[in-house]
């Protein structure tokens, strides 16, 4: 079976080019101005490098670590500014859709819904996920591995698992672009400094407003409290090092800024449903 070539938008040129398989992934440049494409689905990450983006019409101000999930036929225009952004492209065929996507559903994120282009920002640690999991994509297209569409969509369904999380940021038309500014401002935050800082107030006081509305702009935003987002970044970071490293529950309790072993397990299985120990063993 021939696979089908993938049309590509480059600038304001039709560019088209025959793959080895119906899923890729291109790194973006600031080639892509107009990203529209009539017969194949687009995930565009935007790391950093971009000042906005043209939805249908509607001039969206652009944040770091955005997905946006493009339908065939759909429409958007970036606005770089810096001459190297950082980001990616990955495409795949209505084909591969209805081989491997079709009726696989995530529960916070209708990113398959034709009436709308889904417009996410992540957090830092999600996104660093999201970026192996494009890595490893185009990897394994590239290669000569048997049944490597059946294992890249595997992945997709990952990277897709990882976008539903309830502390990912939602862009809608008519959004406040202050309030998301805050929210994705207190996210950056919470990457660089969970460590040592685990209580809303310390944000709060580096973003200089109250703890109270810090955490209804991040409730009305998100739908989640502000303790929820610091909580969740501490459950990937402590269960990641129980699972691939040797260091001791001790050295990861106090990695992550708890001053005793006791608080960081009782936090965990608060959380987890299981003690640190149990879920390293499980």
């Amino acid at each position: 079976m021939r696979v089908p070539a993938f049309r590509e938008k480059v600038g304001d040129i039709n560019e088209y080019r025959d793959l080895s398989g119906l899923i890729c992934v291109h790194k973006l440049t600031r080639h892509y101005r107009k990203i529209i494409d009539p017969e194949n689905y687009q995930i565009l990450w935007l790391e950093n490098g971009v000042d906005s983006i043209d939805v249908e019409l509607e001039d969206r101000e652009s944040f770091p670590f955005t997905i946006i999930f493009i339908h065939p036929g759909r429409e958007i225009k970036l606005r770089f500014n810096c001459f190297k952004p950082k980001g990616w492209i990955l495409k795949f065929s209505r084909l591969f859709f209805k081989q491997h996507l079709d009726g696989f559903n995530i529960q916070h994120a209708d990113i398959f819904l034709s009436n709308g282009i889904p417009h996410i920002v992540l957090s830092p640690k999600i996104g660093d996920r999201i970026n192996s999991l494009a890595e490893m994509i185009a990897e394994m297209m590239q290669s000569n591995i048997p049944n490597k569409e059946v294992a890249a969509s595997s992945l997709l369904k990952s990277l897709l698992v990882y976008c539903d999380s309830q502390c990912n940021m939602h862009v809608k038309a008519g959004s406040n672009n202050h309030h998301l500014d805050i929210v994705s401002r207190f996210k950056h935050l919470v990457s660089q400094n969970m460590d040592t800082c685990h209580r809303v107030s310390d944000y709060a006081e580096m973003m200089h407003i109250s703890s109270k509305y810090l955490n209804s702009i991040v409730k009305r935003v998100m739908g989640v409290t502000a303790k929820y987002v610091i909580s969740e970044q501490l459950l990937i970071r402590s269960t990641r090092e129980l699972k691939f490293t040797n260091l001791s529950i001790k050295e990861i309790s106090l990695q992550i800024g708890f001053s005793e072993p006791e608080h960081f397990s009782n936090f965990f299985k608060k959380n987890i449903g299981c003690s640190p120990l149990a879920y390293r063993q499980r």
